[in-house]
């Protein structure tokens, strides 16, 4: 299953924005402890965790609808994509589900981004018959 450049440079995008969404939660947790540190907050347990709430509730709820979004387009293009390796294929689709952070990256660099995969990643092409 082939992507034109336009497709891959969106799912490219997506696909590194689900693998930085650990690191922008962690950037979020830290400026609110900083904040806490500082004195800033009155009521340590209730007013230190608004800020917090307020940005990351929206930004994981919509990030786990890109997730599963993604997980399904991950899959169909695993399911589609004949030429993969068959073992190769089913890690993908394993990772993509268990560690999405993870499996999409790899999977996006292995099949979409490259030009040609590498060998290992391919199932072995049978040499043609000689012609009678």
């Amino acid at each position: 299953m082939a992507l034109n450049k336009p497709a891959k440079v969106i799912v490219g995008i997506l696909t590194v924005a689900i693998a930085l969404l650990p690191v922008g939660l962690v950037i979020v947790w830290l400026l609110m402890i900083f904040g806490m540190m500082n004195g800033q907050p009155r009521d340590f347990p209730f007013q230190a965790l608004d800020p917090l709430f307020a940005i990351a509730f929206p930004l994981v709820c919509s990030i786990n609808v890109l997730i599963y979004g993604m997980m399904a387009f991950y899959v169909t293009h695993a399911v589609k994509n004949p030429a993969a390796s068959d073992v190769v294929r089913i890690v993908g689709i394993l990772l993509v589900f268990f560690f999405p952070y993870l499996g999409m990256p790899a999977y996006y660099i292995l099949y979409i981004l490259m030009p040609k995969p590498p060998a290992w990643a391919m199932k072995p092409q049978l040499p043609l018959p000689p012609a009678a």
